[in-house]
């Protein structure tokens, strides 16, 4: 009962970061990042034979508090073959080293935190077993390095230990800033 809760409150919010961009409160930019990774946390505890991974796939949402930090909200899906499926949800806070925004191709270094819930779902309960699915503190994600390169559409990789793997990589799709013009708002 608690993961189908669970569940819809994701879907719920997943749907809701899919029109943030398009909100007329929106004052700042804002980006959406799909991505894949290989080696998580999950994966790397789990020694052999319970290490058969189907990889983590990512989505996350973030919105640029300043030129230099992103704050938003991160959901991955990993399936374990051997061991169980965990769908991690999780805020996370980027921080930009270095962006190179007047050049011609657009480099962008940073570092990124996240911690949140995953909801383990336990695929081989034997008799006699515990059944470990449920909600866990697990959902944590270190990155120490991150490169993004692009503008408006962009590929990154990031480097890090957690439920998006050692080494992630994906596409993501920054949404410029909206500024209504005086008078086109109703009071």
């Amino acid at each position: 009962m608690i993961q189908a809760r669970f569940f819809v409150f994701c879907l719920a919010v997943a749907t809701l970061m899919m029109f943030a961009p398009d909100a007329y409160a929106q004052r700042r930019k804002s980006e959406v990042k799909l991505g894949y990774g290989q080696l998580s946390s999950f994966q790397l505890n789990n020694r052999a034979p319970y290490n058969t991974s189907s990889g983590a796939f990512c989505l996350s949402f973030s919105y640029y508090v300043s030129r230099s930090v992103q704050v938003g909200l991160g959901a991955g899906y990993e399936r374990i073959s051997d061991w169980a499926s965990v769908f991690t949800v999780s805020p996370e806070v980027s921080v930009k080293y270095m962006d190179t925004r007047t050049t011609r191709v657009r480099v962008r270094l940073y570092g990124s935190v996240a911690y949140g819930i995953s909801a383990v779902s336990d695929l081989h309960v034997a008799p006699g077993q515990v059944d470990e699915s449920g909600a866990k503190p697990w959902g944590v994600q270190l990155t120490p390095i991150g490169v993004r390169i692009g503008r408006t559409w962009a590929g990154f990789c990031e480097l890090g230990y957690g439920y998006k793997g050692l080494v992630h990589g994906g596409l993501a799709v920054r949404f410029p800033r909206y500024l209504p013009r005086k008078g086109t708002l109703k009071k």
